[in-house]
């Protein structure tokens, strides 16, 4: 594991009992790109014994965040390391512990590709279609069942993800889904 891969989601239950820390990057000895998500009973103050491994895509990516939709999926951040034209993973999926293959990782659904952005009208003078091409990306925010926002963490002025050569601004995007995400009323309430 790179030293600097501590955790970097924390997802809490929608009851607010669970806290579901997700690191970022693989532990040494466990294999390439699986990643522990644990749960961690805050009325205990202990962890539980429970564990799921999220597979990432390709080993060199990491998680940027995690955030319940409900007592059993989470949104989570995954990016490669890339940024501007080096950018080629950035993506928001719906896991899902309850592991309905039977593969022993949580279940991966895409929500959103943030290096494929639809853009109709062109907001924030981007064209039809835009990135999201920053190595920070690190938070995701659900802002109701079918809108979620992203942000990405410039860590001024090392980022360089829009312009080559150019410290980034934050950026703040609001997406919407596809299609809802069905999540747990309480997380809709914490807005």
């Amino acid at each position: 594991m790179n030293s600097g891969k501590g955790f970097e989601g924390t997802a809490q239950s929608p009851d607010g009992r669970f806290l579901y820390p997700l690191l970022e990057g693989t532990v040494a000895g466990d294999p390439a790109g699986a990643l522990r998500f644990t749960e961690f009973d805050l009325t205990r103050g202990a962890y539980t014994g429970r564990r799921w491994t999220y597979q990432l895509d390709a080993p060199g990516n990491a998680i940027g965040d995690a955030i319940a939709v409900d007592r059993d999926r989470f949104l989570v951040i995954e990016r490669d390391n890339g940024e501007g034209a080096t950018a080629v993973t950035k993506k928001i999926y719906l896991a899902d512990r309850r592991d309905r293959n039977r593969d022993g990782q949580l279940d991966k659904t895409l929500v959103a590709d943030l290096m494929d952005i639809s853009n109709p009208k062109r907001i924030g003078g981007f064209e039809r279609r835009f990135t999201f091409p920053f190595q920070t990306i690190e938070d995701v925010v659900v802002l109701d069942d079918r809108t979620i926002a992203v942000l990405n963490d410039n860590n001024f002025p090392s980022s360089a993800g829009r312009t080559p050569g150019v410290a980034d601004n934050n950026e703040f995007i609001v997406l919407r889904l596809d299609r809802g995400l069905d999540a747990d009323k309480r997380i809709l309430d914490r807005r």
